[in-house]
């Protein structure tokens, strides 16, 4: 599969991003390979269904290697992967790993090309920063979520009384432990009402009390009517202040797709291949 990789990739060139409308061809093409069910298939067959089949290989080994031009230091990930691999080792999931990877030497270079792809994940937030932090509006902030108005009070009063935050929601009977994290306009796993909050107010410090009602059905096929509620502590809303932990945060959900398709064309990736163009622009359609 390796040379195959090699022998598609050297119809690719980082120069223009422009489709020369060629297609690449085999010298003996048209040798059958293998006949049945009144089919032949030629090697040109095989060849155009191996270009199909390795598209996603062929994007990921180009932005890994686009990837190492923004790590200062592959030792530290090469290190990680093979701490990983002993610890699975010593796990006995050894056995395992070969049989999805087909060996521990491919499950290593798998685990490289990821973190190599989060790396540019990472790039991709540093460069797009100002843009990014105008869409996301993070915050860097701690929630609290209580069953009772009561406890959700006594929350705010304990805090108020010179608590820290954590052992005020704990001591009130918060539904989680209060961590500090940093939560953008779009996170999934804010309810509507506290981004209404958010996006209300351009205070920090402790909000006030924040209703998450909903009506359920019970066994009587009855309306019963539930809440939750909120308390905020908002540390944050410069991200000037948090930045390190932003581009983390936000490097970790960033679309893979975004992300290869800004250093596809930012590079200046150029298919000489029309199948192999067609194919990648129809996934990533934003190339230029």
């Amino acid at each position: 599969m390796k040379k195959i990789i090699i022998i598609l990739f050297s119809l690719l060139l980082i120069a223009g991003c422009t489709n020369s409308n060629s297609y690449s061809s085999l010298s003996d093409g048209k040798d059958v390979i293998f006949s049945g069910s009144n089919k032949s298939y030629t090697k040109d067959d095989l060849y155009k269904s191996l270009k199909v089949s390795s598209v996603d290989a062929i994007v990921n080994d180009i932005l890994k290697n686009i990837a190492l031009k923004y790590v200062d230091d592959m030792s530290e990930i090469e290190k990680e992967a093979d701490d990983v691999i002993a610890e699975y080792t010593e796990m006995g999931y050894e056995a395992y790993i070969i049989t999805y990877y087909g060996s521990m030497e491919a499950f290593r270079e798998t685990y490289i090309t990821n973190m190599l792809l989060n790396e540019l994940a990472k790039e991709y937030v540093t460069e797009k920063y100002d843009e990014l932090v105008a869409e996301d509006k993070p915050v860097k902030m701690q929630v609290a979520s209580f069953n009772t108005l009561e406890e959700a009070q006594q929350c705010i009063d304990e805090y108020s009384n010179g608590s820290s935050f954590d052992m005020a929601a704990l001591n009130s009977n918060s539904n989680e432990a209060p961590q500090s994290s940093i939560y953008t306009d779009d996170d999934t796993t804010l309810v509507y009402e506290v981004k209404e909050y958010l996006n209300s107010t351009d205070s920090t410090g402790l909000s006030s009390i924040i209703i998450y009602a909903t009506t359920t059905t019970d066994d009587e096929g009855n309306d019963v009517e539930q809440a939750t509620y909120y308390v905020l502590n908002i540390e944050s809303r410069d991200a000037a202040e948090f930045k390190d932990e932003y581009i983390e945060t936000a490097a970790a959900t960033a679309s893979s797709d975004a992300v290869k398709e800004y250093f596809l064309n930012k590079h200046q990736i150029r298919f000489f291949d029309q199948d192999l163009y067609d194919l990648v622009t129809s996934q990533y359609e934003g190339l230029k």
